[in-house]
């Protein structure tokens, strides 16, 4: 049995056959048995085997949990800021001093536990006819929605790993830095993608309602990866139910946890534009 080929050899090889091109017809034949050669003798690309459990189990353990840390529930004062809104519209100066003001009223709490989805609460403010009743009416169902929308996506990530059990059913492939995983979760398929640091990159969901398409960011804390911001993409039955989102988070630590001191959301709903930030303030955490 001969030696194997050192990488010597097969360079020798190859810049024989490259040479093989400006001879005569007749030495084609053994350039193409040369090149025979050096496919037999290059070395096998080995199999990508892993311990896809222990993949898992790891990229888990490198994300910031709050649940990992005793979290029971925190509670915050919502500050939206109006005047920044009003102004995007395009509004007269005294239209957004009025409109401010009676917004400036209006003050939101939110309570979110360990498990479970967050609720928002605030106080009635006195309109001053049918219309701005409607219209504050509209200003409290929609910071509702935002608020529960968007702590559904941050507790995904922030509570626990947007990630399947270790022992759960999924399939994870392997390419080059990058890895693919598979999984369905109820009605929904995930795919994910996620880098050798275990960063997810891009997060795909289909589900019979709606399919959404994710592209989260990340910074590094002693404790794991904490989501700082995510572009999505979230499209319904209807164009009109298509929602583009760009977010940015801010944090503040509260009884040594993360939790979110500032949130800037823009983007567009069924093509209408929108920019909503948000200040979380006086927030308190309860611990099991």
């Amino acid at each position: 049995m001969g030696h194997p080929a050192t990488s010597a050899d097969l360079g020798g090889l190859v810049n024989f056959i490259c040479s093989c091109g400006q001879r005569r017809n007749s030495g084609l034949a053994r350039c193409f048995f040369l090149l025979l050669a050096v496919v037999m003798l290059a070395p096998a690309t080995p199999a990508q085997n892993f311990d896809k459990k222990a993949v898992i189990k790891q990229a888990r353990q490198a994300y910031y949990s709050l649940k990992d840390q005793g979290l029971a529930d925190f509670q915050c004062g919502l500050t939206p800021n109006w005047r920044s809104l009003l102004n995007e519209q395009k509004l007269d100066a005294e239209t957004v001093n009025r409109a401010s003001a009676l917004l400036d009223k209006i003050h939101f709490s939110m309570t979110l536990p360990a498990a479970g989805n967050a609720q928002v609460t605030h106080n009635e403010v006195s309109a001053d006819n049918p219309q701005a009743a409607e219209g504050l009416k509209q200003i409290y169902s929609g910071m509702e929605q935002m608020t529960t929308g968007f702590f559904q996506t941050w507790s995904a990530f922030s509570m626990t790993p947007a990630l399947p059990e270790i022992a759960g059913d999924y399939q994870l492939e392997k390419t080059g830095n990058e890895y693919r995983l598979t999984y369905k979760d109820g009605a929904a398929d995930i795919v994910t993608m996620f880098d050798q640091n275990f960063a997810i990159t891009y997060l795909k969901t289909t589900a019979p309602e709606f399919d959404s398409t994710m592209r989260p960011k990340f910074m590094k804390t002693p404790k794991g990866l904490l989501l700082s911001g995510y572009s999505a993409t979230y499209a319904g039955k209807s164009a009109a139910d298509t929602t583009e989102l760009q977010v940015a988070i801010d944090y503040q630590e509260v009884d040594t946890l993360q939790l979110p001191q500032r949130l800037d959301l823009k983007g567009s709903y069924g093509g209408s534009p929108f920019h909503v930030e948000v200040t979380f303030a006086e927030c308190r955490a309860t611990r099991h």
